[in-house]
């Protein structure tokens, strides 16, 4: 602003201009704090489904152990078989829920990104706005000190018709 203080029109354009960028930061923190939500919620439901297959897996352990222990030398293959496709799924889940975590986390850090830059937009409309009633004070003080100066050219200005 090289020293000056904007016009009162400028500075209000200036409020404007801020307002909006504030707008602007607000409606991105929202965005972030929504992909927060979805990818907690993703980590939270992958938990869960890791959950039930170690349910899985447990109870086929033990059924093997149990009921499946007579006839296991004829299902064996079919045991075997279903213990593995459940320890697939399990890994595969877990890395899932690995990747689930990273996702969480970088959006994390993408809100406190966007919740820094919405301090910043604050922090400068606070600034314009301080600028735009100091502009707007300067305005109506230079108002006045004119509304003076005629007047006491007026008053100057009768006083020399007045005397003789």
């Amino acid at each position: 602003m090289n020293g000056r203080l904007p016009q009162p029109h400028e500075a209000r354009q200036l409020c404007r201009l801020r307002s909006l960028r504030v707008q602007r930061a607000r409606e991105q923190v929202a965005r972030m704090q929504e992909q927060v939500d979805q990818a907690a919620q993703a980590v939270q439901q992958r938990g869960q489904r890791i959950e039930r297959l170690r349910g899985e897996v447990s109870a086929l352990r033990h059924a093997i152990v149990g009921a499946l222990s007579p006839v296991l030398p004829r299902w064996s293959s079919v045991a075997v078989a279903q213990q593995e496709r459940l320890d697939d799924q399990l890994e595969r889940q877990q890395f899932a829920l690995h990747e689930d975590e990273r996702a969480l986390e970088d959006a994390q850090e993408q809100l406190q990104q966007a919740r820094a830059e919405l301090t910043r937009a604050l922090a400068r409309e606070d600034a314009v706005r301080g600028l735009a009633q100091q502009a707007q004070s300067a305005h109506l003080l230079a108002q006045d000190q004119r509304a003076e100066r005629d007047l006491d050219d007026q008053l100057s200005a009768l006083r020399r018709v007045a005397t003789p």
